[in-house]
C-alpha cells in the first residue's frame, strides 16, 4: 500500500514534554446507507482531562495486523458493525505531548451494515468513555468537528478527523 500523506498535526494545546513513542493506528470514516458518517460520542475525564467529543472509530494494530484487518476490527469491537467494503484514505501523524506520542493514524473510508449490529466488545476504559454512536451527514460531521470543541483533547481529536474527511470528500 502506497502511504499518502493527508498532513501532520502538532499539539498546540498541551505542554511539550519531547516524544518517546510512535503508535500505529487504523481510522474509519464509517458510512451508513443513508450517506451519514458514524463517530464515536466520547464523554467523561481521563488523563488528558476532560473530555466531550466526536472521535472516528480505530485503535491500535496488533502483531500480526495489516491496517485493514485493525480497522475492521476496531469497527466490531467499538460499534457493533459488519464492514461491506473498506477502502485507505490516507495518513495523518498527529502529536499528543501529554502522553510523549506521535500517532501514526492511517484513516479507511468503510461502508458499514447498520441494519445487523452485533454486540460490542469495548475496553473498560471504552465503555466508561464511549456514551454513543453519533450519525452526521458530511457537512453536518465537519460543521461540528469544526465548531464544538470546548476542551483540549477535543480540539486535538476533532481536528485531525475533520482533517481527514474534508481530504476524503475532496478527493475520494
Amino acid at each position: 500500500m502506497e502511504v499518502i500523506e493527508i498532513g501532520r498535526l502538532d499539539d498546540d494545546q498541551y505542554e511539550f514534554n519531547g516524544y518517546t513513542h510512535i503508535r500505529y493506528t487504523a481510522r474509519a470514516l464509517m458510512e451508513n446507507e443513508k450517506g451519514q458518517f458514524g463517530f464515536l460520542h466520547i464523554t467523561g475525564e481521563d488523563l488528558f482531562g476532560e473530555r466531550d467529543h466526536l472521535e472516528t472509530v480505530g485503535g491500535g494494530l496488533e502483531e500480526g495486523e495489516t491496517l485493514q484487518e485493525t480497522i475492521k476490527r476496531e469497527i466490531g469491537e467499538e460499534a457493533g458493525f459488519e464492514v461491506l467494503s473498506c477502502k485507505y484514505v490516507g495518513t495523518i501523524l498527529d502529536a499528543y505531548n501529554i502522553i510523549q506520542r506521535i500517532t501514526c493514524s492511517s484513516f479507511f473510508h468503510c461502508k458499514v451494515n447498520t441494519m445487523d449490529s452485533k454486540e460490542t466488545h469495548r475496553t473498560e476504559e471504552e465503555q466508561e468513555l464511549i456514551s454513543e454512536i453519533v450519525w452526521l451527514y458530511p457537512d453536518e460531521a465537519l460543521d461540528w468537528l469544526d465548531n464544538r470543541a470546548e476542551h483540549k483533547v477535543d480540539k486535538l481529536v476533532q481536528r485531525r478527523d475533520a482533517m481527514a474527511l474534508r481530504y476524503y470528500l475532496e478527493h475520494l
